[in-house]
């Protein structure tokens, strides 16, 4: 790590060339061990922030295949309701077939009880009733019409119940098949959440341990802020000690790594512009309109889409989560987001990263879509919001937040969603 009392001198130096000798000269830069102390304090906490990082990149592709098993489980069970509902029709139709049948049968008992008992009689009624041979064997023939008729339908009707039957078999042996296939998909979930314990274990150690680190670093880095602090509060300062502010606040912020500290420059920073904006503008009142379109501001749409996700900060990450009511997983929260905006992503954070036009670091926008992964495979996505910074719902035992960019090494790539 290159030395920062040199580099902070040198943008020191720069400033008064640039603005001259009005500029009032700040605190005295780091000494040599102060420097060197600093240099060792970041490189032990960009080791552990390496570290960690490794591991939200680990949890990543877990938490991916978590979410995919998740997604196989509800349309497994989508399925096994779907033949639930077909099995129960089935059974209507059974138990409709099984009432006509017992008519049937009941109407074919009677019939056959009252041929028994009046024996020959009935038939001899019939042949002595007839008034010609025509007659009689017409007659004889309807009654051995009517008991054929009377076993026929009687056949198909146990043909249709007992096709019904064989039907209802099958569909019972899918949701067997559709449960086995379930079974196997929660034994995988609970393999791939062994993994996820685990490696949570090592990261909380690895959490509290930066969170010391960091908590020391970020007070020796607020000793890199010097006295710019007191020049951009002071309402006596001048526009060229305000710029000679900025610029060496500038340079003082490629060497902090604490994001805490980085926004307490960047506000610093922010500041100073805002006041120099607010004397130009009182200078030349004309120029206040083009000093709006000079920040960069971003188009409605974008705003909207970031405004739209900062309402559901705090939301807990919930596998498979995809409403506020239930929480979210990374990708069904920026599913949720742009669905707000009538656009209807995939389910799963790979099928998103192919939505929209692709922009590289310099394009991107607050509103685009990033995308994270290793080796082709996308396991995570967030949404950008500007100043190196991205909403999303990070893993379980978090919640939606806002995270910087800096440590995230395994960033592929954005895409611009809503708008060209």
């Amino acid at each position: 790590m290159k030395n920062i009392r040199l580099k902070v001198t040198a943008a020191v130096l720069a400033s008064v060339l640039l603005f001259g000798t009005s500029v009032p000269v700040m605190a005295d830069p780091l000494t040599t061990e102060q420097s060197q102390q600093l240099d060792s304090a970041q490189a032990e906490y960009e080791a552990i922030e390496a570290k960690i990082h490794d591991l939200h990149e680990k949890l990543d592709v877990i938490l991916d295949d978590i979410t995919d098993i998740m997604v196989k489980i509800d349309d497994t069970n989508a399925q096994i309701a779907g033949v639930e509902a077909k099995v129960a029709a089935k059974e209507a139709e059974i138990a409709a077939i099984q009432a006509e049948l017992d008519i049937k049968t009941k109407e074919y008992g009677d019939r056959l009880r009252a041929m028994y008992m009046q024996g020959n009689t009935g038939l001899i009624d019939a042949i002595l009733g007839s008034e010609s041979l025509a007659d009689l064997i017409a007659r004889a023939d309807a009654i051995i019409k009517i008991a054929k008729i009377d076993k026929q339908m009687l056949d198909e009707i146990n043909a249709l119940k007992a096709d019904l039957e064989v039907q209802k078999e099958a569909l019972q042996a899918e949701i067997a098949t559709l449960n086995d296939l379930n079974l196997q998909n929660e034994a995988d979930l609970a393999a791939v959440k062994i993994k996820q314990d685990e490696t949570n274990v090592v990261l909380a150690e690895m959490e509290r341990e930066e969170k010391k680190l960091r908590g020391s670093l970020e007070q020796q880095e607020a000793g890199l802020i010097g006295d710019y602090a007191s020049v951009i509060n002071s309402s006596s300062s001048s526009d060229s000690e305000l710029n000679a502010a900025i610029t060496a606040l500038r340079a003082v912020r490629s060497q902090i790594i604490t994001e805490k500290v980085d926004n307490q420059v960047v506000e610093l920073i922010e500041k100073a512009k805002r006041i120099l904006r607010e004397r130009e503008a009182a200078r030349q009142a004309a120029a206040s309109a083009g000093s709006s379109a000079s920040r960069g501001e971003v188009s409605a749409s974008s705003s909207a889409i970031v405004n739209y996700a900062y309402n559901f900060l705090g939301i807990r990450y919930v596998w498979g989560g995809n409403t506020p009511s239930t929480g979210f997983d990374c990708s069904g929260f920026t599913k949720y987001v742009y669905a707000h905006f009538g656009v209807n992503l995939p389910r799963v954070s790979r099928e998103q990263a192919k939505v929209g036009t692709y922009k590289s670091v310099a394009e991107r926008q607050p509103g685009d879509l990033l995308y994270f992964g290793s080796g082709g495979r996308v396991t995570h996505v967030g949404i950008y919001i500007g100043n190196n910074q991205m909403i999303h719902a990070p893993r379980p035992g978090k919640s939606v937040e806002i995270t910087t960019l800096r440590y995230y090494n395994n960033y592929m790539g954005a895409r611009r969603i809503i708008g060209n």
